[in-house]
């Protein structure tokens, strides 16, 4: 009995063991599930963090295989798939990532796109992945803006350093000029006092008087007066640059047509410097149409998302002068904010360099839509305070 007893305890003991070790096998399994979603949720709870960056990340296998785009990457290249493809083609580089990092780890370039071209910063980092092979991440922002700003301030400072240098030569011609005037116009007189008529003087007197308007609108270039800001309704503005070029308005050739916003705010500018922009924006826009019902005037609200030091919207009134004339040729756009530069056969060459001017010393800021053969709208935005 004692050995049938002994035999039994040994079972049981047997049995107890091998019960021990599936609790422990099944208790080993939970615990690789349980780790399992905690990497899962860690991973999920990692990208949303990388998605409410303000700067593109892509990250990669050693291979340069994408494995992450965040939602900032996403939208800055125009993509929609967050994984996949080669980062070469992605970002368009040129080589591998390894190449980059062992020559520099910054990198500036223009990068083309489906919508245009981005100017990008990329930085590449290289970080041990598994059994030592190297994972990369880059980090990206689009300074195009930022570039763009650059290139404007870089620009006044020429024409700054243009102005001061015209302003000097118009000074010292204005004289001489005058001068000559005067005594073309005393010639004019002795000769119709003499019953003599002679076309060369009259001839003379236009051409002086082309040279004076030269000399005039190159001193208001290279001397711009400090503009005097306040609060000015916008409908009064564009009243009185409509009345300005009335008279050059011939009869049937209709009116220039005008749409305002109801209840626009205030602008804070220089009311007779705002004036004058509109004028030449106005008489330009006459000079391509030659009829003053292919004109309009447009004024709406507007915002600056991107204005410097702001924490938010700035609020804007945008004046439109709109034509639907044959357009602005690609080769010319960008350069009729060029002082002297002009398509006109009498035309100075300054009136979009002054109007330019007068709209940054106004704290606003000028776009241009234009193409040849389609129409052309030039908008400046004024700011209300």
């Amino acid at each position: 009995m004692s050995e049938q007893l002994i035999r039994r305890g040994h079972v049981l003991e047997r049995r107890s063991s091998l019960g021990d070790r599936s609790s422990d096998g099944l208790a080993a399994a939970d615990s690789k599930q349980v780790l399992a979603q905690r990497l899962i949720e860690r991973e999920t709870f990692h990208r949303a963090v990388l998605d409410g960056i303000e700067l593109g990340i892509v990250t990669t296998e050693p291979s340069g295989t994408v494995t992450f785009i965040n939602r900032t990457a996403r939208t800055l290249l125009g993509v929609k798939w967050v994984s996949g493809g080669d980062v070469r083609e992605l970002l368009g580089l040129h080589s591998a990532p390894h190449d980059f990092v062992s020559s520099t780890s910054k990198l500036a370039y223009t990068l083309p796109t489906q919508d245009g071209e981005l100017d990008l910063e990329l930085s590449i980092h290289r970080t041990e992945g598994f059994c030592g092979a190297a994972d990369y991440f880059f980090v990206f922002r689009d300074v195009s803006e930022e570039k763009s700003r650059a290139d404007e301030l870089e620009r006044f400072e020429r024409l700054a350093a243009m102005g001061t240098m015209v302003a000097g030569f118009a000074h010292e011609v204005r004289n001489p000029v005058a001068s000559l005037r005067s005594l073309a116009e005393s010639l004019a007189e002795d000769l119709a006092d003499a019953n003599i008529q002679l076309p060369h003087v009259s001839r003379m007197l236009q051409v002086l008087e082309r040279i004076e308007r030269l000399v005039r609108t190159s001193l208001q270039f290279g001397r711009p007066a400090v503009p005097r800001r306040g609060h000015h309704r916008p409908w009064a503005i564009v009243a009185a640059a409509l009345g300005e070029v009335g008279p050059r308005i011939k009869e049937g050739d209709g009116e220039i047509r005008l749409e305002v916003e109801p209840d626009l705010p205030d602008v804070f500018v220089d009311e007779g410097q705002s004036v004058q922009v509109l004028v030449i924006l106005l008489n330009n826009a006459l000079d391509s149409v030659g009829s003053a019902q292919r004109v309009l005037v447009r004024v709406l609200r507007a915002e600056d998302s991107k204005a410097e030091g702001a924490q938010s919207a700035v609020p804007l009134v945008r004046f439109e002068v709109h034509d639907d004339g044959l357009g602005i040729p690609a080769a010319i756009l960008g350069r009729i904010f060029d002082p002297f530069f002009t398509t006109k056969p009498s035309g100075t060459g300054l009136g979009l360099s002054i109007a330019q001017q007068l709209v940054s010393e106004n704290g606003g800021h000028f776009s241009v839509s234009s193409s040849r053969g389609a129409p052309t709208t030039f908008a400046v935005f004024l700011p209300t305070g």
